[in-house]
């Protein structure tokens, strides 16, 4: 599945900017690449990839991983989610992968199986489980692969 809308907030039309829902009566089973927020109530099986937000609502399931820049999760998740940018964990959470962010929040209740990666100087990686790390001004970077 792919939405390739592209709207422009700047428009002389004035329109809001688009955002991708997913009904709580909807299954989708298909990888899904958007350039648009996504907000999610239904359940998705397959990787979701969001060029901005992605919203998981407390009915929301996602079967598969979320990269985008900024995440806000009151659903559950099995697989990993990558926010480059921040990722907000809702008291009604329940992530069952490996998380890598910049900014995590983390609401009490929330249920988290599995690792972080958190900080400034994360590296999210793109496909697989190598990070890599920056460190300090002259230094090497450092490599882990995580398995």
């Amino acid at each position: 599945m792919k939405n390739t809308s592209n709207n422009n907030s700047n428009s002389k039309s004035g329109s809001a900017p688009s955002i991708t829902y997913i009904t709580k009566s909807t299954e989708i089973t298909a990888d899904m690449f958007c350039e648009d927020d996504v907000r999610i109530a239904g359940t998705v099986d397959g990787k979701i990839e969001s060029k901005k937000k992605v919203m998981l609502t407390e009915s929301g399931k996602v079967n598969g991983s979320i990269h985008s820049p900024d995440a806000d999760i009151s659903g559950s998740v099995s697989g990993d989610v990558k926010a480059s940018e921040s990722l907000v964990l809702r008291a009604s959470a329940i992530v069952d992968g490996k998380i890598f962010t910049k900014k995590l929040t983390i609401e009490n209740g929330a249920q988290v199986k599995g690792s972080f990666q958190v900080g400034p100087n994360v590296s999210i990686p793109a496909n697989g489980s190598q990070i890599v790390r920056k460190t300090g001004a002259g230094d090497k970077k450092k490599e882990e692969t995580d398995t």
